[in-house]
Protein backbone atom coordinates (compact mmCIF):
# COMPACT_ATOMS: atom_id res chain seq x y z
CA UNK A 1 0.00 0.00 0.00
CA UNK A 2 3.11 2.57 0.56
CA UNK A 3 4.13 1.61 -2.54
CA UNK A 4 1.04 2.67 -4.33
CA UNK A 5 1.24 5.76 -2.20
CA UNK A 6 4.77 6.36 -3.63
CA UNK A 7 4.34 5.27 -7.18
CA UNK A 8 1.36 8.14 -7.27
CA UNK A 9 3.02 10.67 -5.49
CA UNK A 10 6.04 10.21 -8.07
CA UNK A 11 3.78 10.06 -11.12
CA UNK A 12 1.58 13.43 -10.27
CA UNK A 13 5.02 15.04 -9.49
CA UNK A 14 6.10 14.25 -13.09
CA UNK A 15 2.67 15.11 -14.64
CA UNK A 16 3.33 18.55 -12.69
CA UNK A 17 6.59 18.91 -14.11
CA UNK A 18 5.41 18.61 -17.60
CA UNK A 19 2.02 20.41 -17.18
CA UNK A 20 4.45 23.73 -16.18
CA UNK A 21 6.45 22.98 -19.13
CA UNK A 22 3.63 22.83 -21.61
CA UNK A 23 1.44 25.54 -20.80
CA UNK A 24 1.15 28.40 -22.37
CA UNK A 25 2.20 30.80 -19.41
CA UNK A 26 4.87 28.01 -18.27
CA UNK A 27 8.17 27.78 -17.73
CA UNK A 28 9.15 28.89 -21.03
CA UNK A 29 7.12 32.37 -20.85
CA UNK A 30 8.12 32.80 -17.58
CA UNK A 31 12.00 33.68 -18.36
CA UNK A 32 13.74 31.55 -16.00
CA UNK A 33 15.29 29.87 -18.28
CA UNK A 34 17.76 31.52 -21.10
CA UNK A 35 15.02 31.33 -23.89
CA UNK A 36 18.38 31.71 -26.53
CA UNK A 37 19.08 28.07 -25.07
CA UNK A 38 15.77 26.83 -27.08
CA UNK A 39 15.51 26.34 -30.87
CA UNK A 40 12.57 27.05 -32.48
CA UNK A 41 12.71 24.04 -34.92
CA UNK A 42 12.06 22.07 -32.21
CA UNK A 43 9.32 19.73 -31.96
CA UNK A 44 9.28 17.73 -28.62
CA UNK A 45 10.18 18.00 -25.27
CA UNK A 46 12.92 15.35 -25.48
CA UNK A 47 14.45 17.40 -28.29
CA UNK A 48 14.49 20.88 -25.90
CA UNK A 49 15.93 18.80 -23.16
CA UNK A 50 19.12 17.83 -25.45
CA UNK A 51 19.15 21.27 -26.04
CA UNK A 52 19.19 22.78 -22.71
CA UNK A 53 21.99 19.60 -21.46
CA UNK A 54 24.99 21.28 -22.76
CA UNK A 55 24.49 24.63 -20.70
CA UNK A 56 22.82 24.11 -17.03
CA UNK A 57 20.95 27.58 -15.89
CA UNK A 58 20.69 27.94 -11.89
CA UNK A 59 16.81 27.43 -12.16
CA UNK A 60 15.62 25.16 -15.55
CA UNK A 61 13.84 22.49 -14.65
CA UNK A 62 14.32 20.86 -18.02
CA UNK A 63 17.98 19.98 -17.30
CA UNK A 64 16.66 18.02 -14.38
CA UNK A 65 14.35 16.05 -16.44
CA UNK A 66 15.22 13.06 -17.27
CA UNK A 67 14.48 13.03 -21.53
CA UNK A 68 12.26 9.94 -20.66
CA UNK A 69 9.43 11.55 -18.70
CA UNK A 70 9.74 14.33 -21.08
CA UNK A 71 8.80 12.63 -24.49
CA UNK A 72 4.90 12.73 -24.15
CA UNK A 73 2.18 10.55 -25.75
CA UNK A 74 0.37 13.68 -26.57
CA UNK A 75 3.17 14.90 -29.02
CA UNK A 76 3.44 11.16 -30.47
CA UNK A 77 0.10 11.18 -31.09
CA UNK A 78 0.13 15.06 -32.81
CA UNK A 79 2.94 13.57 -35.25
CA UNK A 80 0.97 10.27 -35.99
CA UNK A 81 -2.40 12.48 -36.78
CA UNK A 82 -0.91 15.53 -38.10
CA UNK A 83 -2.25 14.70 -41.68
CA UNK A 84 -5.78 14.76 -42.46
CA UNK A 85 -8.79 15.50 -40.88
CA UNK A 86 -9.49 12.68 -38.96
CA UNK A 87 -13.60 13.13 -38.40
CA UNK A 88 -14.33 12.85 -42.54
CA UNK A 89 -11.84 9.73 -42.68
CA UNK A 90 -13.68 7.86 -39.70
CA UNK A 91 -17.39 8.64 -41.35
CA UNK A 92 -15.92 7.18 -44.36
CA UNK A 93 -14.78 4.39 -42.82
CA UNK A 94 -18.19 4.00 -41.19
CA UNK A 95 -20.41 4.27 -44.57
CA UNK A 96 -18.02 1.88 -46.05
CA UNK A 97 -18.53 -0.86 -43.26
CA UNK A 98 -22.08 -0.43 -43.54
CA UNK A 99 -22.00 -0.70 -47.24
CA UNK A 100 -21.09 -3.82 -46.73
CA UNK A 101 -24.71 -5.23 -45.09
CA UNK A 102 -26.50 -3.91 -48.99
CA UNK A 103 -23.22 -4.82 -51.37
CA UNK A 104 -22.64 -8.56 -50.23
CA UNK A 105 -26.43 -9.55 -50.67
CA UNK A 106 -26.51 -7.78 -53.76
CA UNK A 107 -23.67 -9.10 -55.07
CA UNK A 108 -25.23 -12.67 -54.14
CA UNK A 109 -27.97 -12.38 -55.74
CA UNK A 110 -27.47 -9.99 -59.06
CA UNK A 111 -23.75 -11.46 -59.87
CA UNK A 112 -23.24 -8.03 -61.32
CA UNK A 113 -19.51 -6.91 -62.54
CA UNK A 114 -19.99 -3.54 -61.18
CA UNK A 115 -21.44 -4.29 -58.13
CA UNK A 116 -18.70 -7.03 -57.55
CA UNK A 117 -16.23 -4.11 -58.41
CA UNK A 118 -17.24 -1.58 -55.93
CA UNK A 119 -17.56 -4.41 -53.36
CA UNK A 120 -13.58 -5.73 -54.14
CA UNK A 121 -12.47 -1.82 -53.97
CA UNK A 122 -14.74 -1.70 -50.63
CA UNK A 123 -13.27 -4.76 -49.35
CA UNK A 124 -9.39 -3.84 -49.72
CA UNK A 125 -10.13 -0.24 -48.43
CA UNK A 126 -11.88 -1.57 -45.11
CA UNK A 127 -8.73 -4.22 -44.88
CA UNK A 128 -6.41 -1.53 -45.51
CA UNK A 129 -7.53 1.01 -43.07
CA UNK A 130 -7.70 -1.81 -40.41
CA UNK A 131 -4.28 -2.89 -40.78
CA UNK A 132 -2.77 0.88 -40.91
CA UNK A 133 -4.61 1.18 -37.80
CA UNK A 134 -2.87 -1.69 -36.22
CA UNK A 135 0.62 -0.75 -37.77
CA UNK A 136 0.28 2.58 -36.33
CA UNK A 137 -0.67 1.47 -33.09
CA UNK A 138 1.98 -1.62 -32.50
CA UNK A 139 4.49 -0.07 -34.70
CA UNK A 140 5.63 3.24 -33.28
CA UNK A 141 8.83 4.37 -34.12
CA UNK A 142 9.54 5.61 -30.62
CA UNK A 143 9.07 1.82 -29.95
CA UNK A 144 10.69 -0.15 -32.93
CA UNK A 145 12.86 2.97 -34.58
CA UNK A 146 11.85 4.42 -37.90
CA UNK A 147 12.67 1.75 -40.31
CA UNK A 148 9.87 -0.83 -39.03
CA UNK A 149 6.71 1.34 -39.61
CA UNK A 150 8.45 2.60 -43.06
CA UNK A 151 8.61 -0.95 -44.10
CA UNK A 152 5.38 -2.18 -42.31
CA UNK A 153 3.72 1.02 -44.36
CA UNK A 154 5.13 0.14 -47.79
CA UNK A 155 4.34 -3.46 -47.43
CA UNK A 156 0.75 -2.58 -46.56
CA UNK A 157 0.59 -0.69 -49.87
CA UNK A 158 1.84 -3.48 -51.86
CA UNK A 159 -0.21 -6.45 -50.37
CA UNK A 160 -3.25 -3.82 -51.04
CA UNK A 161 -2.79 -2.83 -54.47
CA UNK A 162 -1.85 -6.42 -55.20
CA UNK A 163 -5.23 -7.86 -53.68
CA UNK A 164 -6.98 -5.00 -55.39
CA UNK A 165 -5.26 -6.29 -58.74
CA UNK A 166 -6.02 -9.89 -57.97
CA UNK A 167 -9.53 -8.77 -57.47
CA UNK A 168 -10.10 -7.09 -60.72
CA UNK A 169 -8.15 -9.53 -62.72
CA UNK A 170 -10.65 -12.16 -61.24
CA UNK A 171 -13.85 -10.37 -61.80
CA UNK A 172 -12.86 -8.96 -65.39
CA UNK A 173 -10.95 -12.05 -66.86
CA UNK A 174 -12.36 -15.13 -64.35
CA UNK A 175 -15.97 -16.24 -63.70
CA UNK A 176 -16.11 -13.18 -61.05
CA UNK A 177 -15.90 -12.82 -57.34
CA UNK A 178 -19.12 -14.64 -56.58
CA UNK A 179 -19.21 -17.05 -59.00
CA UNK A 180 -16.07 -18.49 -57.61
CA UNK A 181 -17.83 -18.53 -53.84
CA UNK A 182 -20.67 -20.12 -55.09
CA UNK A 183 -18.18 -23.01 -57.00
CA UNK A 184 -16.22 -23.03 -53.70
CA UNK A 185 -19.53 -23.70 -51.22
CA UNK A 186 -20.68 -26.50 -54.10
CA UNK A 187 -17.45 -28.62 -53.54
CA UNK A 188 -18.99 -30.19 -50.39
CA UNK A 189 -22.79 -30.46 -52.26
CA UNK A 190 -21.07 -32.52 -55.05
CA UNK A 191 -19.10 -34.93 -52.70
CA UNK A 192 -22.49 -35.78 -51.07
CA UNK A 193 -24.46 -36.62 -54.41
CA UNK A 194 -21.51 -38.71 -55.90
CA UNK A 195 -21.70 -40.74 -52.66
CA UNK A 196 -25.31 -41.73 -52.34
Amino acid sequence: MNLGRVAGVNVFRKIRQLETLVKPGGLLARGSCNPIQFPRSASSLANLNRAVSNVKPKHCILSKLPAQSTTSLIQTRATASSHGDHVRLWLIERIVAASFLTLIPACLLFENKFLEMVLAAATVMHTHWGLEAIILDYARPIVVGTLVPKVAFLSLYLISAATLAGLLVLIYNGPGLFSVIKQGWAIGKDRKISSE
